[in-house]
């Protein structure tokens, strides 16, 4: 993608002297697209229930092998960038970055729910590679979203980017453990519901962008 910002706003972008963690995120909700880092939040948190348990929910509910296991997640992952690389762009030239957004939660959500019937290794790695494939759309699109929404603020948007997504890669592994053992369908079952339910907040993505837009229109004219 074409470098958005000009060497002398990137150069200034880079000389700022970095604020605390505390205070960036307290400034966050002040930012136009906080939306988007609610949202990315959401997202890690739910699909990290799915990559914590993985390999122990497959072991007890299929009885596969570690070998068989493997051949599943590696099965994911080449059709995860094959997406990324071939299918990313024409999506979203098609339904645009929201409307891929919310296609690949629904996706997501409708593969978790799917994981919990058993039938045999076909069908688990059918559902896997549905998952990993539009979980694949997701974080760069977002990361696209965030990148354009920030101006020239695009470093401090991409570290608290990085904010967001680790806050859901810590508490998403703790409570899908606790679930685990409680429940071998809780884990999924819950990052089901929490992808569904960040369907809400895309539709006030809308409007942040739109803001976003708007504020920069007007630096730039003054």
């Amino acid at each position: 993608m074409p470098e958005t910002l000009t060497d002398d706003k990137r150069l200034a972008a880079r000389n700022k002297v970095r604020e605390p963690l505390g205070q960036q995120i307290s400034q966050s909700f002040r930012t136009p697209y906080f939306p988007y880092l609610i949202l990315i939040f959401v997202i890690t948190f739910g699909l990290v229930n799915y990559e914590t348990v993985y390999a122990l929910f497959v072991e007890q509910k299929y009885g596969y092998t570690a070998a068989q296991i493997s051949i599943v997640i590696t099965t994911g992952a080449i059709i995860g960038i094959i997406v990324q690389v071939w299918l990313l762009h024409r999506f979203i030239k098609w339904i645009g970055e929201i409307g891929l957004i919310r296609l690949s939660l629904i996706m997501t959500s409708i593969s978790l729910l799917l994981m919990l019937f058993q039938v045999n290794l076909v069908y688990l790695l059918i559902v896997s590679s549905l998952f990993f494939a539009f979980n694949a759309f997701l974080r760069p699109t977002l990361s696209t979203l965030i990148s354009n929404a920030a101006g020239d603020r695009q470093g401090y948007a991409s570290g608290l980017n990085t904010t967001y997504t680790s806050l859901g890669t810590i508490l998403g592994p703790l409570l899908a453990g606790i679930l685990f053992d409680w429940h071998l369908h809780l884990p999924y079952i819950l990052g089901s519901i929490v992808l569904l339910t960040a369907l809400i907040i895309t539709y006030n993505m809308n409007r942040s962008r739109n803001t976003s837009v708007k504020e920069r229109k007007q630096v730039s004219s003054s």
